[in-house]
């Protein structure tokens, strides 16, 4: 075998050999090991939702891992405001998304702290508008 058939094949290998679940662990040993519960971030969703103002970004405040305020304001003043969520439960939510066997998803991590940057599910091609993302953006840590 030569060694350009070797190059091909190796990549496939490694893609083929790790579960659509690993994706999950790829930030998260890294952001449960640095003990972040304290930060602000910007968070926009992605989706196929009304009204307009719920996909804009969003400042959200985090202190003991629970949103605080959501554009300076009680999360309960914000529309959708259970949409929005804290890092660990971006987690969770990838988790829970993997779990059901998207037909598409991509996922991308901070390289810094391990939080999810960006995250995209597309659970069924067939069906239009149940797509769902999320971007976290301007993370400041507080602790």
């Amino acid at each position: 075998m030569n060694i350009n058939k070797l190059l091909l094949i190796f990549p496939l290998l490694l893609f083929i050999s790790c579960s659509k679940s690993d994706d999950k662990l790829i930030g998260i040993e890294l952001w449960e090991s640095l003990n972040i519960n304290d930060y602000n971030m910007t968070q926009t969703i992605s989706c196929f939702c009304f009204p307009y103002e719920f996909t804009q970004p969003k400042d959200i405040d985090v202190e003991n891992n629970l949103i605080i305020s959501i554009d300076g304001k009680n999360p309960n003043e914000t529309i959708g405001y259970s949409s929005f969520m804290t890092i660990d439960e971006l987690f969770d939510f990838i988790e829970s998304k993997l779990d059901e066997q998207p037909e598409f998803y991509e996922i991308e991590y901070n390289e810094e702290y391990g939080y999810p940057e960006t995250l995209y599910f597309d659970m069924s091609k067939m069906i239009a508008d149940e797509e769902i993302g999320y971007n976290v953006s301007n993370f400041k840590r507080y602790n």
